[in-house]
């Protein structure tokens, strides 16, 4: 009896022993994986920020072509604007002097009148002066950034990494295309 027992001890010492290898054994797989799946993905990541940095500046680029555009509409509405106050204030200036010397006792010196109408003038000026800031072409382009980098990245300056898998899956996508589409015309 005593044989017995310790023959089926020593079996549930193999079993443990062999229970214990082999989940040694897995534990090890599982690390080994774990690192090859972190090490793709930081390789994804870095290809995907390259893509997303090379996107940027080709955005840039056409913004800043569209901007500097846009500025020299711009400025030519503010200048016609600019031109059109100033009749209009010539005009406005002419009819008070007209009214004033109609009006028996007048409401308002012509000196309060001329002053109001160089307030007006100031003030004409400094909406067009924040007006050609705004068009600017690095104005424009700044603003533009901060849109695009928003997108990618968050308020605490962290990358969102589930937009930077949709824009790498996109630049992946259209490079696959593109390869079938060669392959394609090459086999005609």
């Amino acid at each position: 009896m005593t044989d017995a027992l310790d023959k089926a001890a020593a079996a549930v010492d193999d079993a443990s022993a062999a229970a214990s290898d082999a989940a040694a054994a897995a534990a090890d797989t599982v690390k080994a994986e774990a690192a090859k799946a972190a090490d793709s993905a930081a390789a994804t990541t870095a290809k995907a920020a390259d893509t997303v940095r090379a996107g940027t500046a080709k955005a840039a680029d056409a913004a800043k072509t569209q901007t500097t555009k846009a500025a020299e509409a711009t400025k030519a509405k503010a200048a016609k604007a600019a031109d059109t106050a100033t009749a209009e204030n010539a005009k406005a200036v002419d009819t008070v002097k007209a009214e004033t010397a109609k009006a028996d006792p007048p409401p308002r010196s012509m000196d309060e009148i001329e002053a109001e109408l160089e307030a007006t003038r100031e003030r004409l000026a400094g909406r067009i002066d924040d007006l050609t800031d705004y068009v600017k072409p690095a104005s424009i382009l700044e603003r533009q950034k901060a849109k695009l980098t928003s997108v990618f990245v968050d308020e605490y300056g962290g990358i969102k990494p589930d937009r930077v898998l949709m824009a790498a899956g996109v630049v992946v996508a259209l490079i696959g295309l593109g390869v079938l589409r060669s392959r394609r015309r090459h086999r005609d």
